[in-house]
């Protein structure tokens, strides 16, 4: 209900306002009645209302004069003007003074009624942007503290210094299937919405169950809660809220969530720990599978799991994994990554120590890289290929489970594989293609037609694609070889005294005698005079 005041100095016409009209349907409650403007602004003062209906002409202090007071002073406060007087001048200056309406009178009970539900309407879109403001800058302020920097002292003053406050909580949830988050990933605008929708009914249940604190989606768009509690607020409390408040979302949206909860602290400035803690917990329970609703950071430091484990000793070996996928050895491969992820969950499983799930990042982060520098030796681009397949480096963090994590690494050293053998067939036909281009250039180096391009129409391939095969196949330029072949004959060929330099140029298919004469030259290190004067004087 919003609050109406009546300023009117007929009282009879004062009363009939109040009285002839369903204010309560029409979403108003009548608060005071005011004879004049001056008992209207002391009525204010003590008790603000939403809304003001007042008369122009009063005595002492007219309607002219309270719309300039309130505009001044409370101009949140909506007022509408009600007069028998039909006057341009004061039409202006209601309209220079924010007034909400101008009514003449006499108005009929349906423009009332018009009227009314029109204001209340507007009241109602004002009150909800004042909330999601409220909202906004206390998931603003919220975040900053969680992060530990950013905040105002004003927005901590707020909310965090209330007097029955003995300490506070971080909490944060995630949904149970710890891969719904990976399979929505496409969608990422609609599972954006729907934590917003949990968040709405997690702070639904704060007020209607008289809890002190709220939740957020944060700055890593996770739901996530501050609690405030009061002191002899124990585990079992909370933990029954929270229980009761998860059961409510899994009814109502079919989602069941997990909860992680902190410990407690006094002071906010202690609330990004609290928040570490509350990740901690969320991705030990998701890479270990603990199913519990409610997971406490104490329960996992002090009772799931004991001393920390060394875990130097567990590592992928990189060569092992490099080599299955050459050979193409899936079984292999799978069966050397289990091995590693075994590790961890017998460390875990035995009680030597929580599995660190930063150092299970970071060795499948190392590995990922590794064989994906060393794959490019075999002509295989990894950042192209998993791109084409939807893969990149950074999901490895959203998988929150072992087997997650090896799933991934299995799909892409799957693609690797697959890639290595396109890549390995691809080089069977071009060393196929450069030994056919070879023999063509054996068997007709000696003709002037030969050229890259003829040679390329006779294989009908493209004659720069020609040119790299050669190249790769056999270390050297088309061209070259093509030069050595013809030199080598070229020096058969001046072993015979009668055979002239220039018919040997023709016949090898050298269109110049003094470029003949200058490769050959620069070749062997004498003239083709000079080496048939030497092979003449072996004879």
């Amino acid at each position: 209900m919003y609050k109406l005041l009546i300023v009117e100095d007929e009282k009879a016409i004062a009363q009939g306002i109040a009285n002839s009209n369903p204010w309560e349907e029409w979403g108003f409650q009548i608060v005071g009645i005011c004879g004049n403007g001056e008992e209207a602004v002391a009525f204010i003062e003590k008790d603000k209302p939403d809304l003001v209906l007042s008369d122009i002409r009063m005595p002492k202090m007219d309607g002219v004069a309270l719309m300039q007071y309130l505009n001044e002073r409370y101009p949140e406060i909506k007022i509408i003007i009600l007069s028998g007087y039909n006057d341009f001048e004061y039409l202006q200056m209601a309209i220079r003074n924010h007034v909400a309406e101008y009514l003449l009178k006499p108005t009929l009970l349906e423009e009332f009624e018009q009227l009314f539900r029109k204001m209340k309407n507007v009241l109602d879109e004002e009150v909800q942007q004042r909330k999601e403001k409220e909202e906004q800058l206390k998931s603003r302020g919220s975040n900053a503290l969680l992060k530990g920097y950013g905040y105002s002292e004003e927005y901590v003053e707020d909310y965090f210094y209330q007097k029955d406050t003995d300490s506070y909580r971080v909490v944060q949830f995630c949904t149970q299937d710890a891969m719904d988050e990976d399979t929505m990933a496409h969608d990422r605008a609609w599972l954006y919405q729907r934590k917003q929708s949990m968040v709405k009914m997690m702070n639904r249940y704060v007020q209607d169950h008289e809890m002190s604190g709220f939740f957020l989606c944060n700055y890593e768009e996770q739901i996530t809660g501050i609690l405030c509690m009061e002191e002899g607020t124990g585990e079992e409390i909370i933990g029954n809220h929270i229980l009761e408040m998860l059961d409510e979302i899994e009814h109502e949206t079919g989602l069941a969530l997990r909860c992680a909860i902190s410990s407690s602290c006094e002071d906010y400035r202690m609330f990004p720990q609290c928040y570490e803690q509350t990740k901690y917990c969320i991705g030990q329970t998701l890479l270990l599978d603990i199913d519990e609703k409610i997971v406490w950071y104490r329960q996992i430091k002090e009772e799931k799991f004991g001393a920390d484990f060394d875990y130097s000793g567990i590592g992928f070996d990189e060569k092992n994994i490099l080599k299955y996928i050459l050979n193409q050895d899936k079984e292999q491969l799978e069966k050397e990554l289990s091995g590693v992820f075994d590790s961890f969950r017998d460390a875990a499983a035995k009680g030597k120590g929580y599995v660190d799930i930063h150092y299970v990042n970071r060795i499948c982060m190392e590995i990922l890289f590794t064989v994906s520098r060393e794959i490019y030796r075999y002509n295989v681009y990894p950042e192209k290929l998993m791109n084409e397949h939807n893969y990149h480096y950074m999901d490895m963090f959203n998988r929150h489970t072992l087997e997650g994590k090896m799933d991934f690494l299995l799909g892409v050293f799957a693609l690797f594989m697959q890639e290595c053998w396109t890549q390995k067939e691809s080089v069977s036909r071009t060393g196929e293609l450069a030994r056919m281009v070879k023999r063509i250039v054996d068997e007709e180096y000696m003709s002037n037609l030969i050229s890259l391009e003829y040679v390329a129409e006779k294989v009908h391939k493209n004659a720069s694609y020609i040119s790299k095969i050669f190249k790769n196949e056999f270390d050297c330029n088309f061209s070259s070889y093509v030069t050595d072949k013809r030199l080598e004959k070229s020096k058969e060929l001046l072993e015979d005294p009668l055979v002239k330099v220039y018919e040997i140029t023709e016949e090898l298919g050298w269109a110049d005698v003094s470029n003949f004469i200058k490769v050959f030259k620069k070749k062997f290190g004498i003239s083709p005079d000079e080496y048939r004067k030497v092979a003449g004087s072996k004879k």
